[in-house]
């Protein structure tokens, strides 16, 4: 068994170092699929439509980075915001690229920010500022820079491989529990109570009394061993009857009188103990040093 724990562990130290590892090898440009590049000229295209330019070209798309793009234009153009951000929102909701992403526009005098937005994937945290605003003819690059796919990726994975090595170790523990608690249930039958010169084997269901062995019914054992629990001490009556026949229902009082009767038999090869009956009261093992 201790084989099979070790070999448990080698597993979830092998993932552990494994998922992190696999995901770090997951990087991805978001310009990888073809149809990303198209998107990114297409939307240069429609801004120029939006500003009422129908003869100007798209230059290239300049990849800036793995996950970071620059859009350029043959001529100056003026537009919207507004016009902007539904263009870029639209074309990108149809791509393969990251949902979360920055667009800044630039200036191709001086590189300054003239316009700019974040949409995340949480709709909720986007930033979008200054709509309503026409920007005035001029010479624009539009630059756009996904979140990384990495990221996105090792947090997935991170999270996966994090629940995964907590439900092992749930099951893990369970598995130990178990096997602990079915080691006590295996000792406990083992175990056996002395009532005087008898050795009572509760889950054996078991008297014996110096070489002899004697029989007990389950009702008779468990009758026994509540009372063999508190010697010389008064178990109520009504506790009694609850504790053997609280399954079964029906509860006939006189079923208890004739398994004490039955117990006493079973009890008296030794004087020592006797089953004393209290009237109207209860019963208890009265047990004499």
């Amino acid at each position: 068994m201790k084989q099979k724990y070790i070999y448990t562990l080698f597993l979830l130290v092998l993932a552990i170092f494994i998922i992190p590892f696999t995901c770090s090898h997951l990087t991805e440009s978001a310009i990888d699929d073809p149809k990303n590049e198209i998107l990114l000229r297409k939307i240069g295209h429609e801004v120029l439509i939006s500003s009422n330019d129908r003869t100007s070209k798209v230059v290239p798309i300049k990849i800036i980075s793995k996950n970071e793009f620059q859009i350029s234009f043959e001529n100056k153009f003026a537009f919207t915001p507004d016009s902007l951000i539904n263009i870029v929102k639209n074309n990108i909701s149809k791509s393969t690229f990251p949902k979360e992403y920055s667009v800044s526009v630039r200036k191709c005098s001086n590189e300054a920010i003239v316009y700019g937005f974040h949409i995340d994937a949480d709709s909720s945290k986007n930033v979008i500022a200054c709509v309503g605003r026409k920007m005035p003819l001029d010479c624009y690059v539009i630059t756009l820079k996904f979140a990384s796919k990495t990221n996105i990726l090792f947090t997935k994975y991170s999270l996966f491989a994090i629940f995964f090595l907590a439900v092992l170790l749930f099951f893990l523990m369970r598995f130990r529990n178990a096997k602990r608690e079915k080691e006590v249930s295996i000792a406990a039958d083992e175990t056996n109570i002395t009532i005087g010169k008898y050795s009572f084997y509760f889950q054996k269901n078991q008297l014996e009394f110096e070489n002899e062995q004697i029989s007990l019914t389950p009702k008779e054992s468990k009758l026994l061993h509540i009372l063999s629990s508190s010697p010389n001490e008064i178990i109520d009556r009504n506790t009694l009857q609850k504790e053997i026949w609280e399954n079964e229902g029906v509860i006939v009082t006189r079923s208890l009188d004739m398994f004490i009767s039955k117990l006493r038999k079973k009890l008296d090869k030794d004087s020592s103990i006797t089953i004393v009956n209290i009237h109207g009261v209860g019963y208890k093992l009265e047990i004499k040093n």
